[in-house]
C-alpha cells in the first residue's frame, strides 16, 4: 500500500519543526505524491504561530505549489472543555483540519471517561475533518464510544507514523484503533507528522499496522487522489482540484 499524499505536516513557522513550506513541497513532489497538507498547531501550543497565519494561510497561499496540490490546513488544539483554539469563523476557511490533544494543554490524569467526553464534544464540531494522534496513552478515552461517535459525525481517523517514536505505549492503542475502525467502517489515513522534510511520507509503520489488520485498503483515504478528494468533499463540501 502506498499514499498520494502526505495529510499532517509541520514546517519551522511553528518552531519545533526544520523545514520551509516550500521545501515540503519540493520533497512531495520528488515521491510523487498528488498532494500536501500543510497542518501548523494553532495558537494554544507553545511558539506556535499567532491567529493571523491561519487566517491568512488560505488567502496567500496558492492551492497548487509546483504542480502538488497544497491542503491549507491546520492541527488545531482540543481544550479541556472540548472546544478548539481556533474559532469556527477561521476554520471555516481551511482546506483540512486536524483536532488533536496535547500535553500542556490537555491535563493529564482526569479519567477515561473525562477523555472521553472531550471527544464527544470534539465532534460537535463541523469543521473538524481528522482525528490527530488518537492513540496516545496519556489521554486514552474509552474507544469504541468515541469511534462510533467519529463515525456518527462523519470524522477521518489518523494513524500517526511518529506515535510509535513519540508516544510510548501507544502501538497496542493505535492496533485497537484499527480494529474499531474497520468494525464500524471509519475512514483513515496515514500521516507522516513530519517536522523535518526527509520525514514527509514515512509512514510504513502505520501501513505495515493496517494491514496486519485486515482494514480495508479501500478506506484510506489518502491511498488514492481521487479517493481523498471525494472524501474531503463529503467532510464539507471542500473541493479540490482534480
Amino acid at each position: 500500500m502506498n499514499i498520494c499524499g502526505d495529510t499532517h505536516t509541520h514546517t519551522l513557522i511553528c518552531q519545533h519543526a526544520f523545514s520551509t513550506l516550500l521545501e515540503n513541497v519540493a520533497q512531495a513532489k520528488r515521491l510523487g505524491h498528488r498532494f500536501l497538507a500543510a497542518t501548523e498547531h494553532g495558537p494554544a501550543m507553545a511558539a506556535a504561530p499567532i491567529i493571523w497565519y491561519h487566517m491568512n494561510l488560505p488567502r496567500f497561499v496558492p492551492q497548487v505549489l509546483d504542480g502538488v496540490v497544497v491542503l491549507r490546513g491546520c492541527e488545531a488544539n482540543v481544550l479541556p472543555d472540548g472546544t478548539l483554539d481556533l474559532p469556527e469563523s477561521v476554520l471555516e476557511h481551511l482546506d483540512w483540519v486536524i483536532a488533536s490533544m496535547h500535553g500542556g494543554i490537555v491535563p493529564e490524569g482526569l479519567t477515561q471517561e473525562e477523555y472521553t467526553n472531550i471527544w464527544l464534544k470534539v465532534v460537535e464540531n463541523p469543521y473538524v475533518d481528522c482525528i490527530g494522534h488518537l492513540g496516545q496513552e496519556k489521554f486514552k478515552p474509552d474507544y469504541p464510544t468515541v469511534i462510533r461517535a467519529f463515525r456518527d459525525h462523519n470524522k477521518v481517523v489518523e494513524i500517526n507514523a511518529s506515535s510509535h517514536i513519540v508516544r510510548q505505549g501507544c502501538e497496542e492503542n493505535c492496533r485497537q484503533i484499527v480494529r474499531l475502525c474497520k468494525e464500524y467502517k471509519v475512514p483513515l489515513v496515514l500521516s507522516s507528522d513530519a517536522h523535518f522534510a526527509a520525514a514527509i511520507g514515512q509512514v510504513d509503520w502505520c501501513v505495515r499496522l493496517v494491514e496486519e489488520e485486515g482494514y480495508p485498503e479501500d478506506l484510506v483515504l489518502n491511498g488514492d487522489y481521487e479517493r481523498f478528494r471525494q472524501g474531503v468533499k463529503k467532510l464539507r463540501g471542500v473541493e479540490l482540484p482534480e
